[in-house]
C-alpha cells in the first residue's frame, strides 16, 4: 500500500515540475530559442486545431442565435400580421355594419307613417319548399303573427311564430307566400300576387294575370294592401320575364325581387301604420218600393240616398 502512494507522489511531484518547467520555458521562448521552437512546432498543431475547433464552435452557435433569433422575429412579425389582418377586418365590418345601420336608418326616416321595430337575423333555415329565418325580437318587444318585415330594398316577408324572445319571419321566397302587388306603372295598374316557387326558389312568380293585362318587362310591382298584412306602396321586384300560360288564358310573370333576401342581416318589423284613411261617406240603406226594384241596379231591394 505504501509503495503504491509513494508512486502517485512520485508521479504528481514529475507532473509538476514539468509543467513548471513548460511554464519557465514558454514565459522565456524568446531567450531560449532552442526550446521554444520545438514547443511551438509541436504545440502549433494543436493550437491551430484547437483554435480552428472553438472558432467553429462558437460560428456554429452564432448561427443557432442568429436563427433562433430570426425564428422570434418571423414570428412576432406573423403576429403582428395577424392583428394588423384582424384589425383590418374589424375595421371592413364596422364600415359595412355602419353603411347598413345608415341605410336602415334613412329607410326610418322616409317612412314616418309606420312604427318600426329593427331587429337581427340570428338563424336561417332555408330549402325547397321552405324560406325562413329567425330574429332576435319577440312577443316580449311587442311581435305579433302576420306583421310585415321589410329592409330599405323591398319586402321581405312576415312574421309567421313569434316566441317570447325571438320570432319566424316567412319571406317571399317561400313557396308558401303569396303577396298582393299592383303593376306601378301609370298606364297598366295591373293587380295581382307574386308567390314563392317551389321549383326555382330565386325566381318568385307573378302569377294569374290575364292573357291580356298590361303587364311589360321592367315593371315595377309594389304592395296593393290587399289582405291586411303588407301597407300599400312597399317596392317588391321588377318583372323580368313573362310566361303565357299553356291554355293560354293567363299568363305568369317571373319577378326579381329588389330586396337581396340572401344577405340580409338586419330587417325592419313594421308595428303599425298611420297612415290615414280615406273618409267613407256613411250609406243609408232603404227599402225601395216593390213596383220600382225592377228599375234599380245594383244590390236588389236596398239603394243609396
Amino acid at each position: 500500500m505504501f509503495s503504491s502512494e509513494r508512486r502517485l507522489i512520485v508521479v504528481v511531484g514529475l507532473c509538476c515540475v514539468f509543467l513548471a518547467l513548460l511554464g519557465y520555458a514558454w514565459k522565456q521562448r524568446t531567450a531560449i530559442p532552442y526550446v521554444t521552437v520545438p514547443l511551438e512546432q509541436v504545440t502549433t498543431p494543436f493550437t491551430y486545431g484547437a483554435s480552428r475547433f472553438l472558432g467553429n464552435i462558437h460560428t456554429g452557435i452564432a448561427v443557432i442565435d442568429t436563427a433562433i433569433n430570426g425564428t422570434k422575429e418571423m414570428d412576432a412579425i406573423r403576429e403582428e400580421n395577424a392583428q394588423l389582418q384582424q384589425r383590418v377586418t374589424n375595421y371592413d365590418e364596422v364600415v359595412s355594419e355602419n353603411m347598413r345601420l345608415r341605410q336602415l336608418l334613412s329607410f326610418q326616416n322616409s317612412h314616418p307613417q309606420f312604427d318600426m321595430m329593427a331587429a337581427s337575423v340570428v338563424t336561417r333555415d332555408v330549402g325547397t319548399w321552405t324560406n325562413t329565418f329567425t330574429i332576435d325580437r319577440g312577443s316580449a318587444d311587442g311581435l305579433e303573427v302576420n306583421m310585415a318585415v321589410v329592409i330599405p330594398g323591398g319586402v321581405v316577408g312576415f312574421i309567421s311564430d313569434v316566441y317570447t324572445h325571438s320570432a319566424r319571419v316567412q319571406t317571399i321566397l317561400d313557396p308558401r307566400t303569396a303577396i298582393g302587388v299592383i303593376v306601378q306603372r301609370p298606364e297598366s295598374r295591373v293587380a295581382s300576387i307574386v308567390k314563392g316557387n317551389g321549383s326555382n326558389p330565386d325566381e318568385p312568380l307573378l302569377v294569374n294575370v290575364a292573357r291580356d293585362g298590361d303587364v311589360l318587362n321592367g315593371d315595377t310591382l309594389i304592395t296593393s294592401g290587399y289582405g291586411g298584412i303588407y301597407p300599400k306602396g312597399l317596392l317588391v321586384g321588377h318583372v323580368t320575364r313573362i310566361d303565357n300560360d299553356s291554355e293560354g288564358f293567363v299568363k305568369n310573370a317571373v319577378v326579381q325581387l329588389s330586396a337581396d333576401l340572401r344577405n340580409v342581416e338586419e330587417v325592419f318589423v313594421i308595428l303599425r301604420s298611420r297612415e290615414g284613411e280615406l273618409d267613407k261617406p256613411s250609406l243609408t240603406p232603404r227599402l225601395v218600393p216593390q213596383t220600382q226594384r225592377d228599375q234599380v241596379e245594383g244590390v236588389k231591394g236596398a239603394s243609396q240616398q
